[in-house]
């Protein structure tokens, strides 16, 4: 009868873990990917892209947290219509073959009970690279969505990531390599 006893508490310590972790689902609607590069060594060009999907999930006791967020190449937005058909294009995101990127990534660090410092992964045309994103502002909080209230976790992570890593050198002589990169996301709790 023991090892049966036994067995319960475990299995009850494994629920309780279990339950501690909140997922979160990204909100699309406020979700976005914000990039910036040096364009003719001048000024920056800046643009975005759209969430497709997304999910983390945050575990505060044991200082824990995943994420993952698929980006649709297609909705890249400059500013400028034919510089975002380039970029659409061959020469670039060739959304044609490749439909999504994605960076998946787990906290590293937290500062209080957020995660400041995510390691992980992206993958744009099929290439994968490790990515190290730093939270400018990290913030998990009750909110009033108009009149529902929700617990959202959210802020800007950073990261530098140079283009020809990922076969994107077109015009490296023109436009830097070096692009820098800030998801501004929304996570709702589930």
């Amino acid at each position: 009868m023991k090892p049966v006893l036994a067995g319960l508490a475990l299995l009850a310590l494994l629920s309780q873990h279990a339950v501690a972790a909140d997922r979160f689902r990204i909100d699309p609607d406020h979700t976005f990917v914000h990039f910036a590069v040096v364009h003719t060594g001048v000024s920056s060009v800046r643009g975005r892209f759209a969430i497709v999907k997304g999910e983390a999930v945050l575990d505060v006791a044991q200082k824990t947290a995943t994420m993952m967020v698929e980006i649709d190449p297609r909705s890249v937005e400059t500013g400028v219509k034919k510089l975002d058909g380039v970029l659409a294009g061959e020469l670039f995101f060739d959304t044609n073959k490749f439909r999504t990127v994605r960076f998946t990534g787990r906290a590293v660090r937290f500062t209080e009970d957020v995660p400041t410092e995510f390691e992980g992964e992206a993958t744009i045309k099929g290439i994968t690279r490790p990515v190290h994103l730093t939270a400018e502002r990290f913030v998990c909080k009750e909110v009033s969505i108009i009149t529902i209230k929700r617990y959202v976790c959210g802020g800007d992570l950073t990261t530098t990531v140079k283009r020809s890593d990922f076969a994107l050198s077109k015009y490296v002589e023109m436009v830097s390599d070096d692009v820098r990169i800030t998801i501004s996301v929304e996570a709702i709790r589930e």
